[in-house]
């Protein structure tokens, strides 16, 4: 039996295995199956169906493009935030917290510790905008 590539297709194509994507056309709009993800042994569409060789084919030539999907976290998972202060945190999500989905809104969920960390100079601009409205 040969090797499976797709581990590192994904990676070629700037994907990590379970990352979801969609497929656009050349002009830009989005193929009708997505969101696609790359499992360590094929590509799968939102049926959970195996991708059609030709649409791979299609990526691979350039005929088609990948846009990622803005990461968003999931009930009961861990997500970090990055608090008012600079300093960041862990916090689960939970359905139905008003909290976590205001962070949501305002672009404060990350996935990673050092994503949050990256993303406090942006955050910390976002509250002293807030802020602004505050103190008026």
């Amino acid at each position: 039996m040969g090797k499976n590539y797709m581990p590192e297709v994904a990676k070629m194509l700037g994907l990590e295995i379970g990352e979801e994507f969609d497929i656009l056309y050349k002009d830009g709009t989005a193929t009708e199956l997505g969101p696609f993800k790359f499992t360590n042994e094929t590509i799968l569409d939102c049926d959970g169906d195996e991708l059609q060789c030709w649409r791979l084919c299609c990526l691979l030539t350039g005929d088609y493009t990948i846009q990622k999907r803005p990461w968003r976290p999931r009930y009961d998972k861990e997500y970090w935030l990055v608090c008012p202060d600079g300093s960041v945190r862990c916090r689960r999500f939970m359905e139905g917290s008003y909290i976590d989905f205001a962070l949501l809104n305002m672009g404060n969920c990350f996935p990673t510790e050092k994503a949050a960390e990256t993303a406090a100079p942006e955050m910390l601009a976002k509250f002293e905008e807030i802020k602004k409205g505050v103190r008026e």
